[in-house]
């Protein structure tokens, strides 16, 4: 079918986009219903984005966003098929209560048709491991997987929560509102560019601690959890080493013997080819099909890489006997038990509140710095407080129902009111500041462009009437008993 009529059906408005998509499809041996999908979602991307993008703020540019989603279908999305309830090919899907699967190695994706559906598998199929600088080792698998899955939630909100000119949070939508919750924090406050920042350390090390915790809570990650308590105890054990410096020497001049013996090993395995061989064998009977070693040369390789890995390690031996390099290591160690020891076998509802915390505080430091030159930061900021306000923490509830963080946001909102009118961004619609900030306070909870909000006020018999208006359309009122108010009846509240 060509394109127009296409599109014509969709009732869809011809536009650079759809011209590339269309384009796209066209060398895609895509069923009928698959391309009237994929375009159907385009659509809705489309007409979403301003909203999208104006209420999140930390949001990819929408150009980025839509040339990323065509590169996908593109590059990487080789065959879709869609099935519908109660047939026998949506039977997996029912059975393990998805609603897609994809094959990232064939780029194939099977899913229920839905514009949702299809675009949170289109993105998960570009899913990759993030690379991380992660202190200890052990914190990549999890971080990676958080940031993964948050990522995710978060790419596929613009049609999920966003529809025409409203916007509705679909909880029962998001994939994981706790994985959701703390990467929305981290975005909000440090960015896409720079979103797992160790620049606020307690909020980065409680972000680790409950990566950890969800993650060993899952029964797929057994292992790692196995793995992860072995690890405390080494960590325990050698920390007790360092408590006795005698032991400690005896312990480290015994592991060097131990690499040195390792680097022989692999010595004369790579100038041996019958041991080579035998090594070859040997482990790929241990390993699983999708790790295996798949030539001699790349078990070469391997050698080579763990033989340098050895010498490191004599070298780091070397260097933790002398006295400063020895306190030093004492103390990270120190501090590396300390972060194990807090892992809880859950995550804790509290660590939820307690990020939040951490979030308002960062927050609030970066909203003093804010000046004149800068302002327009700030009603950026004021977006955001308000976003995250409504971000789900479990499937009733959303951190502004935190009752913990109550004042701390209280307090928040008192700062910003003030130097929202100082900087001129609101109306100074009222000299009295107690009140300005009783009024303005409101925002943070009203779901409309903050850029349209109108004020009409009305004081009759010691009672002040506000009322909210999205453009002209009321949202909201509210009764605020006052005696000798001064105010303006009406105004525009953002200059």
């Amino acid at each position: 079918m060509e394109k127009n009529k296409i599109l014509s059906k969709l009732n869809i408005s011809i536009k650079d986009y759809n011209n590339e998509l269309e384009k796209i499809l066209e060398n895609k041996l895509f069923s009928y219903e698959v391309k009237n999908l994929l375009l159907s979602m385009l659509y809705k991307i489309e007409n979403a984005y301003r909203d999208y993008e104006t209420v999140k703020v930390e949001a990819p540019a929408k150009k980025d966003y839509i040339e990323n989603l065509l590169r996908i279908i593109k590059e990487k999305c080789l065959k879709i098929l869609l099935v519908k309830a109660g047939t026998p090919e949506a039977e997996e899907l029912e059975k393990n209560n998805i609603k897609y699967k994809i094959d990232k190695k064939n780029g194939e994706i099977v899913c229920f048709q839905n514009e949702l559906v299809i675009l949170t598998a289109i993105l998960k199929l570009d899913e990759t491991d993030i690379k991380l600088h992660a202190p200890y080792e052990y914190l990549e698998e999890p971080l990676n997987y958080m940031l993964n899955s948050g990522s995710l939630d978060s790419n596929a909100e613009v049609i999920r929560d966003f529809n025409g000119w409203s916007w509705d949070i679909v909880i029962n939508e998001i994939n994981d509102i706790e994985y959701n919750f703390i990467y929305q924090t981290l975005l909000l406050l440090n960015g896409r560019r720079d979103i797992i920042s160790r620049k606020h350390k307690e909020m980065y090390d409680l972000v680790c601690r409950m990566a950890i915790e969800k993650y060993i809570s899952a029964d797929e990650n057994k292992e790692f959890k196995k793995n992860l308590e072995k690890t405390k105890k080494e960590k325990k054990d050698r920390l007790k080493l360092f408590e006795n410096k005698k032991d400690f020497l005896d312990k480290v001049t015994q592991e060097k013997k131990e690499y040195m013996k390792e680097i022989e090993k692999i010595d004369k395995t790579l100038n041996n080819n019958e041991m080579l061989k035998k090594e070859y064998y040997s482990r790929n009977e241990k390993l699983p099909n999708r790790k295996k070693i798949f030539s001699a040369n790349y078990l070469v390789k391997i050698l080579e890489r763990e033989r340098t890995e050895f010498i490191e390690k004599i070298e780091e031996c070397n260097k933790v006997i002398l006295p400063k390099e020895f306190i030093a290591q004492k103390s990270i160690l120190e501090e590396e038990n300390s972060f194990l020891e807090k892992i809880a076998k859950n995550m804790e509802a509290e660590e939820i509140a307690n990020l939040a915390d951490e979030f308002i505080s960062n927050a609030s430091q970066k909203i003093d710095d804010i000046n004149e030159e800068h302002k327009l930061n700030l009603v950026k900021w004021m977006y955001k407080i308000r976003y995250y306000r409504f971000i789900p923490i479990d499937r009733e509830n959303c951190v502004k129902d935190i009752k913990e963080l109550e004042q701390k946001f209280d307090t928040l909102f008192k700062k910003i009111v003030k130097k929202a009118r100082a900087l001129k961004i609101i109306d100074v619609f009222t000299e009295d500041e107690k009140l300005a900030y009783e009024i303005v306070k409101e925002i943070f909870d009203l779901k409309i462009n903050l850029s349209t909000i109108n004020l009409q006020c009305n004081y009759e018999n010691e009672v002040l009437t506000v009322e909210y208006y999205d453009d002209t359309v009321l949202e909201k009122s509210m009764k605020i008993n006052i005696k000798n108010v001064r105010i303006k009846k009406k105004c525009k509240l953002f200059c």
